[in-house]
Parts: structure tokens; sequence; C-alpha cells
């Protein structure tokens, strides 16, 4: 897996001076004492994505903030082809993501806002461009401004891919939907055009049969105007013509010493001289061809001569037809193949208005053909989301019990499309309870990720959940059991250990690193939780410093012995113990071990058991651990 970010650098951030993180794939935690400027960091990601930026973020004594980031998004990845379309619909040239180099993306906040930049691969963008194509790479949960998830627009997406199983929603299904949609969006475009009132179809039909009747009467011709031109060229200058034929004619035949006399001439001295040498004999031969030449050449000249004459007539009528033609010219194109195209398309708009009756009795009878397609893809489509959608709720439900959510219960509705005002009749369809649902190339129905915080209370819309640990979890839970279904390809988790300890943020940090390796994920988690620092592929510290009488972060990738020391004092307190330095030996040997009770992909939306796991034994460390409870942010 290569990484998603693999670098942030952040400068002039409040009191983060100059940060740079080189960031791995899978899992990364970010720890340090709250005020460190861990919180920071996000607000800096959250700039990434589009958010808005404070002009009192920029740190004192500094004129402009700036953030970077590389992305890399894997070739052939979901993520990868959907940048490309994000960056496509943005008009920003993706060559540099194509040849391998990665996503530049830079901000730079100003003091003065009309100095303010946004660039995305080198080139100038705007904050909702950046919002658009950085919102699909990387996602906060923690934040309800920065959270993909609470976009209800996005849950329909996400539930139809959330299962990849034979169970799931075939992408065949989606396709089949898509093309009936456009099947019905064709027929009701022809019932449209059908569908002319009376009075516009008489006005149209008189107008064509009057344009019609103007070209019957000119009939114009393929490269006619062409020819009379050459013609009326002709005969304005018949007589100027005439004399120079007879000036030729008699300059090679009738005058005293004309071409062909002297050419005659000629050939008679050197037959003669050819009884010296026979080459002048040749050359006396070859002259007879050229004799035979010049006199026929003569000749046609003279039959041209007689037979053009000025025809004042004639000319009139070329002028006539010439002028005629230039009308239909003016009118119906540039050129004359154009003007009798047009004059086909009339021809068939007239007969097809003629016979509107037939067309439209035809198109009514396409649009019954193409509802009841479209009807029976979306009616099958949409059993196959409710079912998914239950297998949804209960595996993400089963999941949020396992991270300290037990009265939780997530669900997935799957409700019609409402009408709007000015759908039009072809795409409404009766539901079943009453009124209209409107069908799209989705199908007829909406889908909205819904909670139920506790026990017998109201499902409410993820978006009113008030506790960010508390969506965190919820993120983490949806996400464990989509697999590949959200396309984002880095997730910064935030306050996820918020309100638990022990045995659940052992959990807690199962499920995450689940998510970065089985889900082919970039995961970065802010955690005070030993038992979640644990699981991490690469582990930063954050922590502040005061130089020259400056205060500023330092982010810096911890060695093992460092990383050990640290999640004692997490587990421990800031001094460090026997006690404390064994049981982060023993969450570390244990992270590394296979995580037996993690879902993998194909048991994510199985139906859960309520069975409860078996304890493990860093479980049991957690439990007898008086402090691994009572760690706080």
């Amino acid at each position: 897996m290569r990484d998603m970010l693999s670098c942030l650098r952040i400068k002039n951030i409040a009191i983060l001076d100059e940060v740079e993180l080189e960031l791995g794939p899978a899992l990364t935690v970010l720890t340090g004492e709250t005020g460190a400027g861990k919180s920071l960091i996000l607000d800096a990601v959250a700039l990434l994505r589009g958010g808005r930026a404070p002009a009192d973020l920029i740190r004192t004594g500094a004129e402009e903030a700036r953030i970077e980031a590389v992305f890399n998004p894997p070739p052939g990845s979901e993520v990868y082809s959907s940048l490309l379309e994000r960056l496509g619909r943005v008009g920003i040239d993706s060559a540099s993501v194509e040849r391998g180099d990665g996503l530049l993306i830079r901000r730079v906040i100003s003091r003065e806002a009309r100095k303010s930049r946004v660039y995305i691969a080198e080139q100038l963008a705007s904050v909702s461009a950046l919002g658009e194509v950085v919102g699909g790479l990387i996602d906060i949960a923690g934040q309800h401004e920065h959270q993909s998830l609470l976009d209800t627009s996005r849950h329909l997406y996400l539930l139809d891919r959330a299962d990849p199983s034979p169970s799931g929603i075939p992408e065949t299904l989606r396709k089949e939907m898509a093309a009936a949609f456009e099947q019905l969006s064709s027929a009701a475009s022809a019932v449209r055009a059908a569908s002319v009132d009376e009075r516009t179809r008489a006005e149209r039909e008189e107008f064509l049969r009057f344009q019609l009747d103007e070209l019957a009467t000119v009939d114009p011709q393929p490269g006619e105007d062409d020819r009379l031109r050459e013609e009326q060229k002709r005969l304005r200058s018949a007589e100027r013509l005439v004399q120079a034929a007879r000036r030729g004619e008699d300059t090679l035949y009738n005058e005293e010493g004309s071409v062909l006399e002297r050419i005659g001439t000629l050939r008679q001295k050197l037959a003669e001289a050819a009884t010296l040498d026979r080459e002048l004999g040749r050359c006396a031969e070859d002259l007879l061809g050229a004799e035979a030449l010049v006199e026929d050449v003569a000749l046609r000249l003279r039959r041209y001569a007689d037979a053009l004459r000025a025809d004042p007539e004639r000319l009139t009528e070329i002028d006539e037809r010439l002028h005629a033609l230039s009308r239909l010219l003016r009118k119906h194109g540039p050129d004359l193949a154009t003007v009798i195209a047009r004059r086909a398309e009339m021809e068939a708009a007239l007969c097809r208005l003629t016979e509107h009756e037939a067309h439209r009795a035809e198109a009514d009878a396409a649009l019954d053909l193409a509802r009841d397609v479209a009807k029976d893809a979306a009616r099958r489509l949409s059993a196959a989301r409710a079912a998914t959608a239950i297998r949804l709720g209960k595996a993400a439900t089963a999941v949020l019990a396992d991270l300290g959510m037990g009265g939780a219960r997530i669900e997935a509705v799957v409700s019609p499309r409402s009408a709007q005002r000015g759908d039009e009749e072809a795409f409404l369809f009766a539901c079943e309870g009453g009124g209209a649902r409107r069908i799209t190339r989705e199908g007829w129905d909406r889908v909205e990720l819904m909670l139920e915080s506790n026990l017998g209370e109201e499902a409410r819309p993820l978006a009113k959940i008030a506790s960010g640990g508390e969506l965190s979890r919820v993120m983490l839970a949806l996400r464990s059991v989509m697999g590949q279904g959200d396309s984002v390809g880095t997730m910064v988790f935030d306050e996820v250990d918020a309100g638990i300890g022990g045995q659940t943020a052992d959990r807690v940090g199962r499920h995450v690193r689940a998510l970065a390796r089985d889900g082919n994920r970039q995961v970065l988690c802010i955690t005070h939780a030993g038992q979640i620092a644990a699981y991490a592929e690469q582990h930063l510290h954050v922590e502040k410093q005061v130089s020259d009488g400056r205060t500023s972060t330092r982010v810096r990738e911890l060695s093992p012995q460092e990383r050990r020391e640290e999640m004692a004092r997490m587990l421990g307190g800031a001094r460090l113990t026997e006690r404390s330095l064994l049981h982060a030996d023993e969450l570390l040997r244990e992270a590394s071990l296979p995580l037996l009770n993690a879902p993998s992909k194909r048991q994510r939306m199985a139906p859960s058991s309520s069975k409860q796991a078996p304890e493990t034994g860093r479980e049991r460390a957690d439990r007898r651990s008086p402090r691994a409870s009572s760690q706080g942010r």
C-alpha cells in the first residue's frame, strides 16, 4: 500500500512555527500533552479541505500562513480514479498525478484576504475547488463541519458500495438502472417533441409549407450557381472573346506570313538540308506534327468565334436565376449544398407534423415501455438496498457495542425520493403508501444514516450527534463495516478515545488498525490512550518548546524506546515506573499479534452475534491497571 498523504508541511499557524510531517501508510498516531498543538494540526488539515481561514489563525508577527500537502493515491484504486474525475470536473490538469509525481496542494492564507491563494497541482484554484478535490481524499472524524459522512447526499452512494459480497448490491443492477433511466429520458423527450399543441403545430406546418414552396419554385441544383457564374462571365465578355479568337485564327492560319506558313517554309528548308545531315531530316518530319497541331487550333478558334454571340436575353435569365439562388442562400445557408440539405430536413419535419398523431401514439407507447423497464429496475435495486441496509445497520451496531456504545443503534433508512415542484410526470411513480416518488439514474430511493444513541430513543440524523467522541466512534463503526464503499483514502480520528478507557480503548485501537490495514487506507489518530497508540505503525509526538522567548510546536517520530516511555507516561502518569513500563511492553507486544477479534472483510456485513468476545491478555492487564481506565483527554 502506498502512502495516501505522504507529506504535510505547516508554517505560521498559531504556535506551529514550521512543522513537517512525513507520514507512512496504515495507522499513525499523534500523542502529546493537551495544548501542545495537536488540534492545530487538525485545523490545518481542515484548511486543506476548503475550511474557513480566519486571519487570527496566523502566527503573531507573520504576514501569512502556509499549508502544503502531497497526496499519492495508488493508481487503479477507487481513490485514484475518483481523484482524476474531480480534477477534471474543476478544470485542473491531472498530468502530475498520472505521471506518478503525486498531487501537490498548497494554501496560502494572508492577513490581507485578497492576497490569499490556493494551488492545486501548481495551478491557481478556488477554495471551493480545493474542497471538492481534497474533500474526497481526506476526512476528519470528530469535527462536524469536516465530516463527509454527515453529507446525506453521499449516503446512497455509500450504501450501494458498502457490501462487495454476492449478497450486496451488484454493480450490474446499478448499471441496469442507469441504462433504464437514460432510455426513459429519451422516451420522455420524444413525447415532448410529439406533444406540440395544435395551434403551434399548425403554425409550424404552414411556415414549413411556405418555405418548401419557395424552394420548390426555385428548385436549386448542386453546383448550379458556380456554373451560372461562369456562363454569366462569358456572355458579358462575348465581344472581346470573339475578337481574341479571330486574332488567334488569323495569326495561326489566315494572314500572310502566318505561323502555319512559316512552319511550312522552315520544314521545306530543313528537308532540303537533310541530304547533308539526316538529323535535320528528322527535325523536318517533327514539324509535320507541329503544322497539324497549329491547323487544328486555328480551326477550333474559328468554330468558337462563329458559335459565340452576345445573348442579352440569356444574360438576363442568368442574372435573375442567380438572384433567386442568392435569396435562398441568405435564408438557409452559406452554400447550395446546405440549402439542399435544409430542404430535405424541412420535408422530413413536415412529414412528422402531418403524421403527428401516429408519432405521438408511438412515442407514448415507447414511454410506457421505458417506464415499465425503469420501474422494474428501480424496484429490484430498492429491494437490494433494503436488505443491505438491514445488514449494514446490524453490523455497524455490533461494532458500536464493541466500541463501548452498547445501547446505541445505527440504522440506514431507505425511503422514497420525494417529488419536487416542476418534475415531469414521466419521472414520477406512485408510492405504496400514497404520494409520488421521483426516479433518477440511481433509482427512486434516498438513504440516510441515523443513530439511536440510547435504547428506546428516537433515531436521529448523524449531523445531530453532539459529542465529538461519540461521533468519532460512530464514524469508525460505519467505516469498519463499509470496507471499500467509501472512497476517502486518508482518515483523521480525533476524540475517538473521549470518555473511554481500558478494554474499550483497546477495542477502539483494534478497529482503527483493522480499518487501516484491511481497508487499505491511511489513518491518522490523535489520542491520549496508550491502548490505542499501541496499534500504530508510526508514532509521532507533539510537544511545545520555548526558544528566544517564543513558543512553538515540534513534531517528531519516536524511536522504539521513546515510544515505550511515551506509552508508559500515557498509562501511568508523568513519572515512569517499572509497572507502567511493563504495562507498555505488554500492550506493544500484544498489539503486534494478529487481530483475532477484528472483523474481516467477509464478516463485516454479516449479521452480528450477541455473544461477548473472550477477554484477551491485554484486556485483563487493562482491567488490573489502576490507571488504565482513568486516562482523560
